[in-house]
This record gives structure tokens, sequence and C-alpha cells, in this order.
């Protein structure tokens, strides 16, 4: 029969199983008893990742609810199970996974963000009403009467486009992450297993239709996913997975400052000449 040592990884051949010694490498292990099954791994050694395909990826056997919701439960409460188990060769549902559930819970949020804050939205029109004679600066008027823009065609209008914004979200999502993976070395399995990553980290999203701090948990939660799933389907390093993933919105972060400080120095030195 046929084994693997834990501590230097070695296949060799024994003839016998329970405690014995590794031949490599002299550590003892323990070999499982063999009963016509494949070979398991010994004591103290994890399994091999197994890309039998997600439940999403098995929603024809499953259903489609059924596949999805599994979907989610494992990638916000057994994100190492989904990502392991996830499919290079299965971008098209990934994709259509990812598209689900962000238009969905996206939409939904905006319809219930406008029920529950029709109340403040016409307190705001009062308010410009009421200040019809006073002398407001253009700019502040301006966004008065913008946040006051909610109509039902402007929602609908919302709706029907949250799938293409959605689609375009997700390809850039995925193809800025893969860029830094690149320039770091962590892109061990190509696009696909970036794709896969960022594909199934939208599982958050639901929380997309909770009004106020939905949407930040989700991002939150989005990124955190995004570093589990590059480090399961690339098969790297933890520190790996979160410089891929960081590396983007620090980069983001640092040209906000400068933009900011070079925002600011012209403001100034446009204030001064006056």
């Amino acid at each position: 029969m046929l084994a693997r040592c834990p501590s230097c990884r070695n296949t060799f051949s024994t003839e016998r199983a329970g405690r014995q010694n590794c031949p490599v490498c002299g550590k003892p292990l323990v070999v499982p008893e063999q009963t016509g099954a494949p070979p398991a791994a010994p004591q103290g050694e994890a399994p091999d990742a197994d890309e039998s395909g997600t439940p999403w990826e098995r929603r024809e056997e499953l259903g489609l609810v059924a596949a999805w919701a599994q979907t989610v439960q494992q990638a916000l409460f057994e994100p190492g199970r989904l990502f392991r188990s996830a499919r290079l060769d299965r971008g098209a549902a990934q994709l259509g996974f990812a598209l689900l559930t962000s238009s969905i819970f996206w939409a939904l949020g905006q319809l219930l963000e406008r029920l529950l804050l029709a109340g403040q939205r016409e307190q705001m029109r009062r308010l410009i009403e009421s200040m019809s004679g006073a002398q407001l600066p253009p700019v502040a008027r301006r966004l008065l009467e913008t946040q006051t823009l909610s109509s039902p065609g402007a929602v609908l209008a919302f709706t029907l486009l949250t799938p293409v914004i959605s689609f375009l979200l997700i390809y850039l999502n995925a193809a800025v992450t893969h860029g830094f993976a690149l320039l770091l070395g962590q892109a061990k399995r190509g696009f696909a297993a970036t794709f896969a990553a960022c594909a199934y980290a939208c599982a958050p999203l639901v929380l997309l239709a909770v009004p106020g701090c939905g949407s930040f948990i989700a991002a939150v939660w989005l990124i955190v996913l995004t570093g589990i799933g590059l480090k399961e389907t690339h098969r790297i390093s933890a520190g790996g997975a979160v410089a891929s993933v960081l590396a983007p919105y620090l980069l983001f972060c640092c040209l906000g400052i400068v933009a900011s400080f070079g925002l600011a120095m012209t403001l100034r030195q446009a204030l001064g000449q006056h």
C-alpha cells in the first residue's frame, strides 16, 4: 500500500498499516488501514485539496436555490472549504453566482433604502422650499437638490442597470487583484484561480440589502474573503494573499492623499493671488 509522510511529505510503499517510521526521514507516523477505498492521508496530515466543485457548480444535482444557499453559507462560515473545492474550469458558473448575488441584493437594498428614507427626503425637499428666498451658495443648493432626486423612474433605471454595473465591477476587481498578484509573484495558477476567488468572495454582498451599515460590512467581508480565496485557489501563503489583496487599496489611498495635497496647494495658490 502507498502512504505519505506528514513530516517530509514523501510517498512510500509499505506492506502493513499502523505505527511505523518513515523510511525517508525516519519520523514516526500512522498508516491507516486500507479497506478498498483510495489511500487515505496518514494521521496528522490534512487531505489534499479536492476540486470537486462548489455547491453552486453542482447546482444541477442540488437545485438552484439550495446550491446558491449552500455556497453563500460556506463562503461566509467555511470559506477555506469552499475555495478549495472551486474548479478552475467553471468561470462562467462563478460569474453567474457573483452576478446573481450582487445584482439582486444591490437592487433590493436600493429599493429598501428608498422606502425607509422617504421621510428624510421629504423633509429635505421642504427645507429647500423654505429657503427659496434665502441666499444659498449655488453649490450648497445644488447639493440639497441632488439629495432629493430619487424618482421612481431613476430607481427603476438603476435597478435595470445593476447587472451591467455588477458585471463590470466583478471583472475590474478580478483584473486589478490579479495584476497585483502577478507583480508580487503570487499568481501561481493563472487568472482563472483569481477570478474564482473574487467571484465567490461576492457572497457577503447579500448584506447590501441591509440599509445603512450593510454596505460597509459587505465591503470589508468581501476583501477578507478575497484574501482567503487567493490563498486557497493559488495555493500560496497567507502573507502573499494579504499583500495581493491590500496592495491596490494602499496604492489608491496613497494616490488619494497625493491628489488631495495637490488640490489643496492649488487652491491655496489661487486664493493667495486674490
